[in-house]
């Protein structure tokens, strides 16, 4: 049996403060193996972060760190918690800020925190909405697309999902990283893109042109393949993206173009969902809105997402069962 399956789970005498209300920290006693948190110093602790609203429950908006980013960072950005509490709706965020190339250990682990979430407070996993900043973002969609693809491997399906810039192809990101290391303009950019690209020769064999099957397999989005690739699996669940197009942001910072811009591909694999007929796919692009929690601009940034905008998308497909 998987380990993640019989995890037991228990509380601590440990709150964390939003405005008025607090968060409970909930500790998973299995060590988290696969660096699925990271940037915690020396621990190996895994947990969720559930804020739960007296009276009855209409539902639960599960919210995922971006790449490297802490819960507690995380809290500071977002007002999305507060909403949700006011208006009857639970707010779980999981300590998952990084993780694994194929997400099988992630989503093992959120099968467990949605199943004891759900049970414990008897909500309905009709009603959960998953969402994050980039690589939340890409676990939230990946995981709703494994609900459809093989409802075994998850508890629920999602009733929806939206993320913030996030990076769905991965046969276009690689050929990002060759131009980013090849412009050799931003250190922080070269780093990351060395990086990748060896991930993903390690993973995958070679580049997207030796072996595009295995890239398309592996991404969420795949521009130019049938139905998106395994953008098919969300034809029928409601999506709601945002991304940033900040131009001289773009060039002066980074040296980079609309070629590297997240939101190409976020554009496209919308306008395709909406083409396979999913009614409720949409893109809300912002300009220049991008701050980071130290205010410095970037469009990878939590401030592109209105919260409020956000929230009343949530709570309309939350009352539409």
């Amino acid at each position: 049996m998987n380990r993640y399956k019989i995890i037991l789970l228990f509380s601590l005498l440990t709150t964390i403060s939003c405005s008025s209300q607090d968060f409970e920290k909930v500790i998973l006693t299995s060590p988290d193996t696969s660096n699925l948190y990271i940037n915690d110093g020396e621990s190996n602790e895994l947990y969720y972060l559930k804020l739960i609203p007296k009276g009855q429950i209409k539902g639960a908006i599960v919210i995922f760190p971006s790449g490297g980013e802490t819960t507690q960072d995380l809290l500071k950005q977002i007002s999305l918690p507060k909403l949700a509490f006011d208006n009857g709706i639970a707010t779980i965020i999981p300590s998952i800020n990084w993780g694994t190339e194929n997400r099988e250990v992630e989503i093992e682990t959120l099968n467990t925190i949605f199943k004891e979430t759900a049970e414990k407070h008897n909500i309905s996993k009709e009603n959960f909405v998953l969402g994050g900043l980039s690589n939340g973002g890409m676990i939230s969609l990946v995981y709703a697309q494994q609900s459809v693809k093989d409802k075994k491997k998850t508890y629920l399906k999602p009733k929806g999902v939206f993320g913030l810039d996030v990076p769905l192809d991965k046969a276009h990101f690689y050929e990002y990283c060759e131009r980013e290391i090849k412009r050799n303009f931003s250190e922080l950019g070269v780093g990351e893109a060395k990086w990748m690209m060896n991930n993903y020769n390690e993973i995958y064999g070679g580049s997207p042109k030796e072996f595009p099957k295995k890239y398309i397999e592996a991404s969420i989005y795949s521009n130019g393949a049938e139905n998106g690739g395994n953008a098919e699996y969300l034809k029928d669940i409601p999506i709601r993206m945002y991304t940033d197009l900040d131009v001289n942001w773009l060039m002066n910072e980074r040296r980079r173009d609309l070629y590297d811009w997240n939101g190409t591909d976020i554009v496209a694999m919308i306008n395709d969902l909406k083409l396979m007929g999913n009614k409720d796919a949409n893109v809300i692009i912002t300009m220049g809105k991008g701050l980071k929690l130290d205010g410095t601009k970037n469009p990878h940034s939590w401030s592109i997402m209105d919260n409020q905008d956000c929230f009343n998308w949530i709570e309309k497909l939350m009352k539409n069962n």
